[in-house]
C-alpha cells in the first residue's frame, strides 16, 4: 500500500496564515519529524518489500525443488517396481526354462537308461548263444575226440596181428 502523502510533500506543505494561528516554528518542526519518521517508514517498507519478493522467489524455487524431487522420487518408485516386476518375470522365466531343462534330461537319462538295459539284456542273451554254441562245440569235440578214441580203439587189436608171413612160419 502505498501512502497517500510521500515525505516531501509534508516538509513543503504550507498552511494559510491566520491572526491567531499556531507557533510556525513549531508546525515546522513537527512536520519536519513526521516528515523524517514517514521517510524512514517509506525505507523500511520498500526494504520489506525486497525482502519479501526475495523471500517470494526463494518460496517458489523452494516449491520447484519439492515438485521436482516428488517427481524424481515417483519416478524412482515406478523404476524400482518396474525392475522388479522385470526381475520377477525373469526368474519366472528362467526357472520355467530349468524346469524344462531338468524334464528334457530327465526324459533323455531315462530313454538313455532304457537304451542301456535293452543292449545289456541283448548282451546276455549274445553271451548264452555264445556259451550255448560253445558248449556245443566243446561236446562236438568231445564226441570226436570219444569217436576218435573208439576207432583207435578198434584199431589196436589190428596192430597185434601177426603178419601173414610171420604167422605161417610159426
Amino acid at each position: 500500500m502505498r501512502p497517500r502523502m510521500t515525505p516531501l510533500e509534508i516538509q513543503k506543505r504550507e498552511f494559510a496564515k491566520q491572526w491567531k494561528g499556531l507557533d510556525r516554528v513549531e508546525v515546522q518542526t513537527f512536520l519536519s519529524d513526521v516528515a523524517e519518521d514517514m521517510e524512514a517508514l517509506a525505507r523500511a517498507n520498500a526494504d520489506l518489500e525486497t525482502r519479501l519478493r526475495s523471500l517470494e522467489q526463494e518460496n517458489d524455487e523452494h516449491r520447484e525443488r519439492e515438485r521436482i524431487l516428488k517427481q524424481t522420487l515417483l519416478s524412482a518408485q515406478q523404476a524400482s517396481e518396474d525392475i522388479r516386476n522385470a526381475a520377477r518375470r525373469e526368474a519366472e522365466l528362467i526357472v520355467r526354462e530349468a524346469h524344462d531343462s531338468s524334464e528334457k534330461l530327465t526324459h533323455s537319462a531315462l530313454q538313455r537308461s532304457a537304451e542301456i538295459e535293452k543292449a545289456i539284456h541283448e548282451l546276455k542273451i549274445q553271451r548264452a548263444n555264445y556259451r550255448l554254441q560253445l558248449q556245443k562245440s566243446v561236446e562236438l569235440f568231445q564226441q570226436v575226440l570219444d569217436f576218435d578214441r573208439e576207432e583207435d580203439e578198434k584199431d589196436r587189436p589190428l596192430s597185434y596181428l601177426t603178419r601173414k608171413g610171420e604167422s605161417a612160419g610159426s
